[in-house]
């Protein structure tokens, strides 16, 4: 269990999105130093997000179709990174709207640098909003470890164990900062991976088991209950 626990390196690596950013990027090296600051455009964003896992993405958007796409379209692939959205085009339906949609932050040209600071900071671990230093860390360490052996079985006691966490305040903290639970949030990650999968030729149980379900029926059942389809019924709607 050791190897599980080593410390999350110092260095983050933050990508910024969008066209008009420099004022960001400018922001951010005020107070950050060790940290890799990654600038690309929609489409060179979206690969680099593909290939890497960004410990924070920071995303230009507008109420055009393309960046609103694109928000959803980073939160759906890897839902743990968090995404903070700035805009200058602002508006209360369109903050309400990307809260929905689970990201971290919002702020609206002009912001406050101070409380944009305090966000990004929270987002990468390094201050924190609810809960004390042991708790947040804790919990941090446990995504990581879901983020890359979710495909594996995993079990709540174990991951708690290495949060540092009673089962009980692992679940309250877990589903209070994620949004969801353990379990969906591990059902979603699996899933995720399914949809890709489902475009190969490969067999139901091939996929079940590639994504870490225990048999075809529960692979079948968790699926559908996410994306109101069966897989079967997505894959024929693939050809």
């Amino acid at each position: 269990m050791k190897s599980y626990l080593k410390e999350i390196s110092i260095k983050s690596t933050i990508l910024i999105i969008g066209n008009n950013v420099e004022h960001l990027y400018r922001t951010l090296k005020s107070f950050l130093n060790k940290e890799k600051i990654v600038i690309r455009s929609e489409k060179k964003g979206k690969e680099f997000f593909l290939k890497n896992t960004p410990d924070l993405v920071i995303l230009e958007v507008s109420n055009n179709e393309s960046s609103l796409k694109l928000l959803r379209h980073l939160k759906s692939i890897k839902p743990s990174v968090p995404v903070i959205v700035f805009t200058s085009t602002g508006s209360e339906d369109l903050a309400v709207k990307v809260f929905r949609w689970g990201v971290w932050d919002y702020f609206a040209l002009p912001f406050n640098e101070k409380e944009f600071q305090k966000s990004v900071l929270s987002a990468l671990g390094m201050e924190y909003y609810n809960y004390d230093q042991r708790y947040w860390y804790g919990l941090l360490k446990a995504l990581k470890f879901i983020n890359e052996r979710y495909t594996e079985q995993l079990r709540l006691t174990d991951i708690a164990k290495i949060a540092c966490m009673s089962v009980s305040t692992f679940e309250r903290i877990f589903k209070k900062e994620m949004g969801v639970t353990f379990t969906m949030y591990v059902n979603r990650l699996r899933i995720t991976k399914a949809i890709k999968l489902l475009k190969e030729d490969l067999s139901m149980s091939e996929i079940a088991f590639s994504c870490g379900f225990t048999n075809q029926f529960h692979f079948s059942r968790v699926f559908k209950k996410i994306m109101q389809v069966s897989p079967r019924d997505y894959k024929r709607s693939l050809k």
